[in-house]
Parts: C-alpha cells; structure tokens; sequence
C-alpha cells in the first residue's frame, strides 16, 4: 500500500493532529481501517493507540482511497473527543432500564382489582 498525504493539519483546541491522505493499493482488495492506521502511523512515527481512522472514502473504480485521521497528543483528550465507531455506544445507554417504575404501578392495579 502506497500513502501519500495530500493535508496535515495540527487542530491545538482539541490536541491532534488530523490527517488526509490517498492510500493507493493496485491488485489487491480495500485494506481495513485498522491497515491503513498502522501504515500513516509508520509513515508519520505516530502512535498507533492514540490514533483513529474517521473516514474512508474508496475511489469508484480504482485501487485508492481518500483517507482522513486524527491523531492524539492526550489521552484524555482523545477519549473526550474522539467519535465512537460504529456499534460502540455508551454501556449506559445499553443496560436494562430499572423496574422500580413498573413495581411502582402494580400495587395501584391491586387496589383497583380488589374494589
């Protein structure tokens, strides 16, 4: 896989370094987002746990990809700021919802059974 970068942007509000570049791969199939990160790492001597793939956008009918990344400089910067992939939501949002609303309700059911 051949990169070239085509913008390199420091961004110092949110502490990255966010990355374009054009991955070219003739004769093989689309590399994996996780292909192309340790590549522009190698390439650019960045740190594979602090940086993300945003996006990929393969070229119709060609070997190459527009590729854009963000690479951290803080931890806690990334982890704040940093877009969650795709089917990684919060573990809150996927726990079960309490019961104590729907016990709450049946002593009003009784009550109104019995009379």
């Amino acid at each position: 896989m051949e990169i070239n970068i085509t913008s390199e942007r420091e961004n110092k509000l949110f502490h990255r370094k966010e990355i374009r570049f054009m991955a070219t791969y003739p004769g093989s199939k689309t590399p994996t987002g996780e292909e192309m990160r340790e590549e522009i790492c190698k390439k650019l001597s960045l740190h594979p746990n602090m940086t993300i793939i945003i996006r990929i956008r393969q070229i119709f009918g060609s070997s190459s990809s527009e590729v854009e990344a963000h690479s951290y400089s803080k931890k806690e910067t990334m982890e704040a700021f940093a877009r969650k992939a795709k089917g990684q939501g919060s573990k809150d949002a996927k726990a079960p919802k309490a019961a104590a609303p729907a016990e709450a309700q049946k002593p009003e059911k009784k009550a109104q059974a019995e009379k």
